[in-house]
């Protein structure tokens, strides 16, 4: 129910106006597993995680006995420059799941934080003050909003405005080209190459999302990402990983990156960190450049930086994430063949409205021909009880992990009933 506001609120939501805006007027006033109930008691299908955040679903029973005791523990916020368990026992989960041998992990308060933190890292290694620190990300690429500086490193065109502030001369037009299936990704490399033989002596980093999101899932085609890692190693140009959505086992396994051969110099993350019970985010950095933090100070002050009670969920999200009864991971990758086999059926029947669709794992969005389209299915499957995010002229599939296939397939279905009812209807008019 895409709402035009009559009412007045007090809160400035994002993404939207005060006056318009493709928002739900509605409240929901609890959740469990991958349901929201509304205000009426209805349960709505939670179809996209939140915001792509909670991908162990909602009122986990274990994480909530764990955040309880820290609770009652009473040490909920400490001063960094205390030492607490549960903050090392964290950074040691990290850094044991990620594979980046002997790292250090920064903690931040959320994805744009971790990414603007990397940025910083990466700059610093190369000595601040050098001509080489630039970040440069692809064309089609999300990390952040929560600052000017994070702003400015998304590819995001609606961030444009916030770019201009941050003119730094011929470099400013260098963003990198994504990758197409059809060509397997040479067009891109070969245009990145150039970028990288011009402007190496500029570019401290390339920041890649480990497997894109709300600008499109646009998808590595294979063995891509191992060329494009070999081009930054062979121009002295580091690689940061964002992980903010594609991590903790949104696409099957942990971290996206790891369907690769290559691991990253840096990587970035948030959301399903904490299920999004409470803000966090994280960067891991290499061995290499974590050394330079020996003697020099970390120039970088955040006064939720390891907050001891994020820590807390986020090590009790890990256990989740990791018991061997749960087989998170493996569900991941089942339910995938069943929405890869629907999707395929989707487009094939509905051409004239469906442009394409692509993913990985369960971070997937068809593709419409307008914004219209996405915006008026997803308003008729609310009407169904199917939360799901419409974004430009795409829709959002990303349902919490936990999913089962026949809450998959159901929800599917009705997405095809919405799509079938929107192509009548267009046909009428």
């Amino acid at each position: 129910m895409s709402t035009f506001l009559t009412k007045t609120y007090k809160t400035l939501r994002p993404w939207t106006s005060l006056v318009n805006g493709h928002i739900y007027d509605f409240k929901i006033k609890s959740a469990y597993g991958s349901y929201f109930i509304g205000e009426n008691n209805n349960k709505i299908i939670d179809f996209t995680s939140g915001q792509m955040v909670a991908n162990l679903g909602h009122n986990n029973s274990n994480i909530n006995k764990i955040m309880k005791k820290s609770i009652d523990n009473g040490l909920l916020y400490s001063p960094y420059a205390f030492l607490t368990e549960s903050r090392e026992k964290l950074s040691k989960k990290l850094i044991d799941i990620s594979g980046i041998n002997n790292g250090k992990v920064f903690y931040c308060s959320g994805g744009g934080e971790s990414n603007e933190s990397a940025s910083y890292f990466a700059k610093s290694f190369f000595n601040e003050t050098s001509r080489k620190n630039k970040i440069i990300t692809f064309e089609k690429s999300f990390h952040g909003a929560s600052s000017y500086y994070a702003s400015y490193i998304s590819g995001d065109d609606r961030m444009a405005p916030r770019r201009d502030m941050y003119k730094n001369n011929k470099l400013e037009n260098a963003i990198m080209k994504n990758p197409t299936v059809k060509d397997g990704g040479k067009s891109s490399l070969e245009q990145i190459e150039n970028i990288f033989k011009t402007y190496h002596n500029e570019i401290a980093a390339i920041l890649i999302e480990g497997s894109s999101g709300t600008m499109g899932c646009y998808i590595y085609p294979d063995g891509y990402y191992e060329s494009l890692v070999k081009l930054a190693k062979q121009h002295n140009i580091l690689v940061i990983v964002d992980e903010v959505m594609s991590g903790f086992g949104r696409t099957g396994k942990m971290f996206a990156y790891q369907h690769y051969s290559t691991k990253p110099d840096m990587v970035t993350m948030a959301k399903g960190i904490t299920n999004g019970l409470i803000p966090m985010g994280a960067v891991i950095l290499s061995d290499e450049l974590s050394q330079q933090f020996k003697s020099n100070n970390v120039i970088n002050g955040l006064t939720y930086s390891g907050h001891n009670f994020a820590c807390d969920v986020a090590n009790a999200c890990i256990d989740e994430y990791q018991k061997d009864d749960s087989n998170i991971l493996n569900n991941v990758t089942n339910n995938e063949l069943i929405l890869i086999n629907r999707l395929k059926n989707l487009s094939s029947l509905y051409p004239s409205l469906i442009t394409s669709f692509r993913g990985k794992g369960l971070l997937y969005c068809i593709e419409f021909k307008s914004h219209e389209i996405a915006n008026a299915i997803a308003d008729n499957l609310l009407k169904n009880n199917v939360y799901i995010f419409a974004r430009r002229n795409f829709l959002f599939i990303s349902p919490p992990l936990i999913i089962t296939p026949s809450e998959l397939e159901n929800t599917l279905e009705k997405i095809k009933i919405s799509i079938f009812s929107y192509f009548l209807s267009s046909k009428q008019t």
